[in-house]
């Protein structure tokens, strides 16, 4: 049913919570993007050498990819392709996924349920709950 799927973790177990969902929703023929955000600019103000900055850089991302790799070897589904992809980008993390989602041509995103902020934060995490509201194709959240 879904042919374009993607998967934001962070590198938490809560976020690997689902899992267990991407493999009971992808179906043969589809692929499942596993997607982190590295968010390098807040340490910018801290590291005024530009050469070291872009290092740090290269270092998160690496940590990343190697990351998703690690996840993307352990999610295996018998037709299914499994692709990763490390964002490094300014802005919220919800705003990032969410047009990562729509660039790639998306048709479903599937995100852990997990912090508390706001009111509906306590039944559904923050960036969890913008992504449900701003994503144009369907959300499934998993609570782990």
């Amino acid at each position: 049913m879904y042919k374009k799927i993607v998967v934001p973790l962070d590198g938490s177990t809560a976020a690997e919570c689902v899992l267990d969902h991407v493999r009971t929703v992808a179906t043969r023929g589809a692929e499942v993007i596993l997607v982190q955000i590295v968010a390098k600019p807040h340490m910018d103000f801290l590291v005024s050498d530009p050469e070291l900055s872009a290092c740090l850089d290269d270092e998160f991302s690496h940590e990343a990819t190697a990351y998703l790799m690690e996840v993307a070897a352990r999610l295996k589904v018998p037709g299914v392709r499994v692709s990763t992809c490390v964002l490094a980008d300014q802005g919220s993390i919800a705003s990032i996924i969410v047009e990562y989602a729509k660039r790639c041509g998306a048709d479903l995103v599937v995100i852990s349920a997990h912090g508390k902020t706001g009111i509906v934060g306590r039944f559904i995490g923050g960036v969890a709950e913008k992504i449900v509201h701003h994503a144009r194709v369907p959300v499934l959240v998993a609570h782990p």
